[in-house]
């Protein structure tokens, strides 16, 4: 019996943990509940910076993200025009103004462009870290790799106005008497594609919920090995130089762009519902499913269990009334003697009977009487 109430206390306890760890209050009563899919996934406290954020920053109209694809493609088209009509600039602008429509110009617009994009990038990156550690269900801290998104943002961004690649390439080209491109190119495409590949991955595994973003993030990448293979060939000078920095600010904007498509995600996964219903697969769904059978099952046993438990007590205790009742009658009827000194006293009728209380067994053989007198 206390087993079988230990386990359903247990089962229950469960319950409320797996509840509160997918259920969690909306931030503004006004904001609609939402009533499907895999449940609330975001616990933020009253107050705290990420539930502001999510609040007051974060987009929720798809609009936002459109706008900047489209802004990020036209500001790379205009650097180009930029570029490619330089020198009627300097003409007109005249000759300091070269530097700046110059893409391959560590001075240039397009450089400016590039640098402000990378800090967008590592802002964004702290926005998301934010809102991200609230989640209930990170148990392993994945929520951490938006550190490292940061702080990578932050040096490539360094590096698009200094040309710091190209210093660590030449020093460690020196120091190793190794160089087998030119400038010691293979070693800042060693370092640099580790470090971009391992917090690039992590990243598109942990927004690979919303579509968009991911799709941002497939396109910026694709843009940005293009500006890689431009960097290597345009090393001389040539066309090759202006392709790469173009590229290279393309992936910029379209990696900013892909983080403010998940920081939609997060509002709409916070506050109003997921945007993108996340996929379950068919096996969780058959493990659900057998985990609430066996619980149905292990309730059902358990009621009925107590229900038996109940209707033995029952039987029981009326086994010893009804033994009970057999033995008073006789003990209750024998009269007994008494001096008057312990207080006894009866009351007698005209008829000289004693008036007392009928047990209940007097009763019930008196209720049996009359009715043998009524059928005789």
């Amino acid at each position: 019996m206390s087993g079988a109430r230990q386990g359903r206390r247990r089962r229950i306890l469960q319950e409320e943990v797996l509840s509160a760890s997918r259920e969690m209050a909306s931030h503004s009563p006004a904001e609609e509940q939402r009533t499907g899919g895999e449940g609330r996934r975001y616990a933020l406290p009253d107050g705290s910076v990420g539930g502001a954020l999510a609040k007051r920053h974060f987009p929720t109209q798809l609009l936002v993200p459109a706008v900047a694809v489209a802004g990020s493609l036209a500001s790379v088209a205009g650097l180009g025009a930029i570029h490619i009509y330089r020198e009627t600039i300097s003409r007109v602008a005249g000759p300091d103004s070269l530097a700046l429509a110059d893409a391959t110009s560590s001075t240039s617009l397009a450089t400016w462009v590039a640098s402000t994009a990378m800090l967008a990038v590592a802002m964004l990156s702290v926005m998301v870290l934010a809102v991200r550690r609230h989640r209930v269900d990170d148990y392993k801290g994945r929520h951490r790799l938006w550190r490292g998104a940061a702080v990578l943002a932050v040096l490539l961004s360094v590096d698009a106005v200094t040309g710091l690649h190209t210093v660590v390439a030449q020093k460690l080209a020196t120091v190793t008497g190794m160089q087998l491109l030119a400038g010691g190119a293979e070693w800042w495409l060693l370092l640099g594609g580790l470090a971009m590949g391992w917090v690039g991955i992590r990243v598109l595994l942990d927004t690979k919920e919303s579509k968009l973003a991911m799709s941002l993030l497939v396109i910026g990448a694709i843009v940005g090995g293009i500006s890689v293979l431009g960097s290597v060939a345009g090393l001389g000078g040539s066309a090759a130089a202006m392709i790469a920095k173009l590229s290279q600010v393309g992936c910029y904007l379209l990696t900013a762009t892909s983080l403010v498509a998940y920081m939609r995600f997060l509002r709409h996964d916070i506050t109003a519902g997921v945007a993108s219903k996340p996929q379950k697969s068919r096996v969780a769904e058959v493990k659900i499913a057998k985990e609430t059978t066996t619980s149905a099952a292990w309730e059902e046993t358990d009621s009925q269990s107590e229900q038996s438990s109940d209707n033995r007590s029952s039987r029981q205790r009326k086994a010893g009334k009804k033994k009970q009742a057999e033995e008073q009658p006789a003990t209750a009827a024998e009269p007994r003697w008494t001096d008057g000194s312990d207080g006894y006293s009866e009351s007698y009728d005209d008829e000289g009977q004693p008036t007392r209380k009928l047990s209940k067994a007097e009763r019930k053989r008196m209720r049996q009487q009359k009715a043998s007198r009524r059928a005789a």
